[in-house]
């Protein structure tokens, strides 16, 4: 794993999250000063139980420093997201579900996406995340924002080369599906009964070619509306939710 310098984390349940998963270390609250709503309270609260110091600031001072934030009146400033080599989430997805779904993103580069797609996976049941170095947003203040405190709870990998990830997980034992426009098979028919890691590409462009040429297999959803496609986040959701839902049904079985 690698810890990194300080990151900012604005707003209550990313805050919450972030104290109560105990991932990271936190290094000071900055509340905004007067009577305390009573989620911000229970966040000061939790602070205190965990000996952080609070900093408060006169509310014209606390606005003007995070202006640009969706705050809720408090932030905090905590180490880095910690991220795994990509043998660690394997192994960690193993440990998690014997037939563990994980999701790949190629060239998410909106923080508020990223976010989206990051509260998506954790909510529904993905074992990790693999990010490529190069072409995607940095696990920022919007992300975690975005997330909602999900991204304290989904293990995430950094990789170099997807091409060579895809290679990798393939000899881990995961299929790999593209989700695309004009995939090969309808998710709700797809079986979700290995391994698998599903690729999700970014806005506009979608999965590079290359990489759509390393799937074994490729995703589709139907839609039926005038608009031809989803965005990156709302894709992500819809085959998460498939893959839990057929998940569910063999455990209920």
């Amino acid at each position: 794993m690698k810890p990194t310098e300080q990151s900012l984390i604005v707003g209550i349940n990313p805050v919450r999250e972030a104290l109560l998963a105990s991932k990271r270390r936190c290094y000071r609250l900055i509340v905004e000063q007067g009577k305390a709503p009573p989620r911000v309270q229970a966040v000061i609260e939790l602070a205190k139980d965990n000996r952080i110091p609070i900093e408060p600031l006169p509310k014209s001072a606390f606005q003007n420093k995070f202006k640009n934030q969706v705050h809720q009146g408090i932030a905090g400033y905590f180490s880095t997201v910690m991220t795994l080599e990509l043998e660690g989430l394997i192994e960690t997805a193993f440990q998690k579900s014997s037939l563990p779904t994980l999701v790949i993103l190629d060239g998410i580069q909106d923080p508020q996406n990223l976010g989206a797609i990051i509260r998506s996976a954790e909510t529904l049941g993905i074992q990790g995340m693999i990010l490529p170095k190069h072409g995607t947003a940095s696990l920022n203040e919007t992300v975690a924002k975005c997330s909602s405190g999900a991204i304290e709870y989904l293990p995430i990998a950094w990789v170099t080369n997807l091409a060579r990830c895809i290679e990798q997980l393939k000899e881990a034992g995961f299929w790999v599906a593209g989700v695309v426009p004009d995939g090969e098979v309808p998710c709700y028919q797809y079986k979700f009964d290995t391994p698998v890691a599903l690729v999700i590409g970014g806005e506009g462009k979608g999965i590079r070619p290359l990489l759509k040429k390393s799937c074994d297999v490729t995703l589709s959803i139907p839609m039926k509306g005038q608009l031809e496609s989803l965005n990156a986040a709302s894709a992500s959701a819809v085959v998460f939710y498939e893959s839990l839902r057929q998940k569910k049904m063999q455990d209920n079985g």
